[in-house]
């Protein structure tokens, strides 16, 4: 991306709201690369004079640790300066380029609801979802990612809680058994999707980092019921059946892995909890109705908004142009309509980003996240020592499947809380304002003769459009947008009304339409310099034996009268009204007898 820089505007200069999970990142890298470092250096002498598969296991382990460090430390690289220029966070609609008119329908959503003076919410589906609004009845009111986020949360959590139980009646039903190993896969098999796949990107409009998971539908409910009821029975009928898998078992891995899932479930929920916010005390548009009776082109009215709007850009950051419908003027009567839909440049909200670790434990709303980045970071942990004693066991030929079972299932859990941490980590607040200005009305086209058309010199002549009472509409709304990630779509989540702003801008348009002239004269003194040229042309070819001036003196009369200047004492004159030679000192005109201007 493009980062612009101003000295005179830091607003795009905010706290990084990733420096908490920055920290967690690198720390937690950093020990995971320890750990698989260990493990190489503790194989190189073996390597060099008796390898065996033992030390090749070792070294798969140590670069599958090194791996995992680099891609932490990637994504904590990737996020340790955040730049917003001009051009971030994304429209709320595609933008039109400079002088183009056009509209889209995204545009046309927004300028609805400012028609409708109320923002829109879309209502949940499913009997579980009902039940989650009904526990959290302001999550109607929530960004669409964290409705879907929450959504994912509570289906995840019913459908490992309900795994869970099942697991541990099964297991201590039927744990002294043959087919205590079984258990543990089995149920391994069937949680591992809930939690290696419950944060899964869904690209759509208007979702931005969106996360879905599996939902438990109506089929996912049955499974989990059969499985918690008859799944311990079937094992036991099928166990004489099943080959003896030895020492194999992962029982105790799985029953502290789902415990820790659950732990992270319940962190994240009430990290989701703070991001909620009660009903919308404000919600809705101001907008100014007026009439205009104007003598010109409506486009006028349009030029001057587009002056006007100009001196109000945010720290000279130019407007996002949405829709521009320019009026169409033809024939000698008819109808018009023209419009003006734009955005501010949005700015961020204040107060909205964790400066620190302190700041984070601190605030409610970064106090349960900073407890779940702070679990996962816990949980790699206890992960990467796992593995470091996972190849200790290898290398003194004692490989545990229960130390293997708890490396990768604590390095998964503690991904799983990194990645939903993440969602919530990448909010970014916004305001700005939407401004709206739509004109139409009725015109009649005419000309008009200024001017006595018989006997005066002077006439002017215009074609003119008249419009009376035509009517305008301006709409001017502050609103509050969010993101969930840089380069995500945002999505309107508050609106309030500008009354003041929305009556000044109809004032202002209003006034300078009927102030608009229907007469064609001479304004400048290049004008006046110009008409007193031509009537000493017209005077000399009307009277031919009056005595002009040269030329050269012509200019420099008529200059000096247009512009009110002296003429040097010692320089010739001649009458600027018939052109005779005036004696020095003289102050009338012998031949006509008017005043000379000294």
């Amino acid at each position: 991306m493009s980062y612009e820089f101003n000295p005179e505007s830091q607003i795009f200069e905010f706290p990084n709201p990733y420096k908490v999970e920055n920290l967690s990142l690198m720390v937690s890298g950093s020990i995971v690369l320890l750990a698989g470092l260990i493990g190489m250096i503790s194989v190189r002498e073996q390597l060099a004079h008796n390898p065996d598969e033992h030390v090749f296991a070792v070294i798969g382990i140590s670069v599958a640790l090194l791996l995992l460090s680099i891609g932490l430390f990637a994504r904590a690289f990737s996020q340790l300066r955040y730049f917003f220029g001009r051009n971030r966070p994304d429209s709320l609609a595609p933008p039109l380029e400079n002088n183009k008119s056009g509209d889209t329908p995204d545009a046309n959503f927004y300028k609805e609801t400012l028609r409708q003076n109320a923002i829109s919410f879309r209502e949940p589906k499913g009997a579980l979802n009902g039940l989650l609004y009904s526990w959290l009845p302001n999550l109607i009111f929530a960004p669409i990612v964290v409705q879907r986020t929450a959504q994912t949360l509570f289906h995840n959590f019913l459908s490992l809680t309900v795994t869970c139980i099942s697991f541990l009646l099964c297991w201590l039903m039927f744990g002294q058994g043959e087919s205590s190993a079984w258990i543990g896969l089995v149920y391994a098999a069937f949680a591992a999707p809930q939690v290696l796949r419950p944060m899964m990107k869904q690209p759509g409009k208007n979702s931005g980092s969106v996360t879905e998971t599996a939902q438990v539908g109506s089929g996912g409910l049955v499974v989990l019921i059969v499985l918690a009821v008859l799944g311990p029975v079937i094992l036991a009928l099928a166990a004489p059946h099943l080959p003896n898998l030895g020492q194999l078992s992962i029982n105790t891995a799985l029953a502290v892995a789902l415990i820790c899932a659950l732990i992270g479930c319940i962190v994240f929920g009430a990290a989701l909890r703070n991001q909620l916010h009660p009903a919308p005390q404000i919600v809705g548009s101001a907008r100014e109705t007026d009439t205009v009776t104007m003598n010109a082109h409506p486009n006028k009215l349009i030029e001057e908004l587009d002056r006007i709007l100009m001196e109000k850009w945010y720290s000279r950051i130019p407007n996002r142009k949405y829709t521009r419908r320019l009026p169409i003027v033809e024939g000698q009567q008819g109808q018009f309509t023209a419009e003006i839909f734009e955005e501010t440049q949005p700015r961020p909200q204040s107060n909205r980003a964790v400066t620190g670790i302190g700041h984070a434990l601190s605030t409610p709303r970064f106090r349960w996240l900073t407890l779940l980045t702070g679990l996962a970071f816990v949980y790699l942990c206890m992960g990467a020592f796992a593995a470091l004693l996972m190849e200790r066991n290898i290398l003194a030929g004692e490989p545990s499947s229960m130390t293997a079972a708890y490396a990768l299932s604590l390095i998964a859990v503690s991904l799983f809380c990194y990645r939903a941490a993440h969602i919530l980590w990448g909010r970014f607040d916004f305001i700005s304002e939407l401004i709206w200005v739509e004109i139409n009305g009725s015109f009649e086209s005419g000309r008009v003769n200024i001017g006595n058309q018989i006997s005066s010199n002077v006439q002017t002549t215009k074609n003119v459009i008249n419009i009376e009472s035509m009517t305008m509409r301006v709409w001017v709304s502050e609103i509050d947008t969010v993101i969930f990630g840089k380069d995500a779509p945002r999505q309107l989540i508050g609106m309030r009304g500008l009354p003041d702003m929305a009556k000044e801008y109809a004032t202002l348009l209003k006034q300078f339409g009927e102030a608009r002239s229907m007469v064609i004269a001479p304004t400048t003194a290049q004008d006046f310099d110009r008409a007193h040229r031509i009537s000493l042309l017209d005077q000399a070819v009307r009277e031919p034996d009056k005595k002009l001036p040269p030329p050269e003196k012509i200019a420099l009369l008529v200059g000096a009268a247009a512009q009110n200047e002296d003429i040097a004492d010692n320089a010739p004159r001649w009458c600027m009204y018939c052109g005779t030679k005036l004696d020095a000192g003289a102050s009338f005109c012998g031949e006509c007898g008017k005043p000379i201007k000294s």
